[in-house]
């Protein structure tokens, strides 16, 4: 079986369509620069993820000669790190500073500059091949790996510290994919700190320190993973919160049936006469009956107690009795006070809030009868 699809690489290729799908959905609903900055961010990582497979790598050499493959992996890297250079500059300095924003592309044209003219100066048998022992010690090799990763060191470097930064002012809950995308980078300008003192101590000095570039490689793949993670994390975090509410509003929808039953079969206008739009089903549902259910309370509130709203909330049962009677009064044409009560404890401020009474006494609703 291909190596593409080892358990490592099928890992990473979830967390990376994971925080794809999730740019891209972010940017359809918000098209930002700084939005489409880590949406190419996650793309040029996947990109050269993917570039990185021997079985795609071979292809891309056959069609454009050896060594294009490496070069444009490094290449993808360095533009994926670029955008999100570009992502923490827009969103600190704002759109008045493009001019600052623009700036970064110069250093990432000049590394990308550098690496191809350091692979076309490469000796044909060397161009394409990893960073090792064999390869070190041939000049376009080491300029090659050298430019590639004092650019990442860069761009690693400022993120990390970009991230640092923002950490004192962001929301509780998008602290902790900021402190996983930052430690990621960090571990991932290590590795590429590592890779770059092994070039430099092999191509100047001579010696192999083989435990140096033996070390850079696990950091990179960690923080490689740590910083999809981040990335994922919000969007995984808010699907899930979503998935809550929506079987809470389902539950919630059932549970306020019989109440809701009671008012309409009295009060039979009070059922919204205007469609349910598609999107948002369930929640849309949800809120219309609650909606519904507080008309047919107040319609029916002048056969009610001036304190009804308050017994809903410290005796469920007893406001039951109470709606109970009150329903059966205006059944039998009775007359009513005329006067307009309270239905609801008082502070509720929201839709939430109304919620949890009105499930109460739908309840206890059920147990009355």
């Amino acid at each position: 079986m291909s190596t593409l699809f080892s358990p490592v690489n099928l890992f990473a290729m979830v967390l990376f369509a994971a925080a794809l799908a999730w740019r891209i959905y972010q940017v359809t609903r918000a098209p930002t620069v700084p939005n489409w900055a880590v949406t190419a961010c996650v793309a040029g990582f996947a990109a050269a993820f993917l570039l990185q497979q021997p079985v795609i790598s071979d292809e891309v050499d056959a069609v454009l000669g050896r060594g294009a493959a490496r070069v444009a992996n490094n290449a993808l890297l360095a533009c994926g790190l670029c955008a999100l250079v570009i992502f923490f500059l827009r969103s600190a300095l704002g759109p008045r500073r493009t001019r600052r924003v623009v700036a970064e592309l110069v250093p990432l044209a000049a590394a990308i500059t550098l690496m191809v003219v350091a692979m076309s100066l490469t000796p044909p048998r060397l161009r394409g091949l990893p960073l090792g022992p064999a390869t070190i010690h041939d000049s376009g090799v080491a300029v090659f790996y050298l430019g590639a990763g004092l650019y990442l060191i860069y761009g690693l470097v400022a993120c990390t510290a970009w991230i640092v930064r923002y950490l004192r002012v962001a929301d509780r809950n998008l602290r902790i994919g900021l402190r996983l995308g930052a430690i990621g980078l960090a571990c991932a300008a290590a590795g590429s700190i590592f890779r770059a003192l092994y070039i430099v101590v092999a191509w100047v000095f001579g010696p192999l320190v083989k435990i140096l570039l033996l070390l850079g490689v696990p950091f990179v793949i960690v923080g490689t993973v740590l910083f999809l993670a981040g990335v994922t994390y919000p969007g995984v975090r808010a699907r899930l919160a979503a998935l809550r509410r929506r079987r809470r509003h389902r539950r919630e929808h059932l549970a306020l049936a019989p109440l809701w039953t009671a008012l309409v079969q009295a009060f039979p206008s009070i059922v919204l006469r205007t469609p349910p739009r598609r999107r948002g089903g369930v929640h849309r549902v949800h809120y219309r009956r609650v909606i519904e259910i507080r008309d047919g309370l107040v319609q029916l509130s002048p056969y009610l107690d001036a304190d009804f709203g308050e017994v809903v909330a410290t005796d469920p049962r007893a406001a039951a009795a109470a709606l109970k009677t009150a329903l059966e009064r205006h059944a039998a044409g009775e007359e009513s006070d005329g006067r307009a009560k309270q239905v609801l404890p008082a502070g509720a401020d929201d839709m939430e809030s109304d919620v949890r009474p009105l499930l109460a006494l739908s309840a206890a609703l059920t147990k009355e009868a």
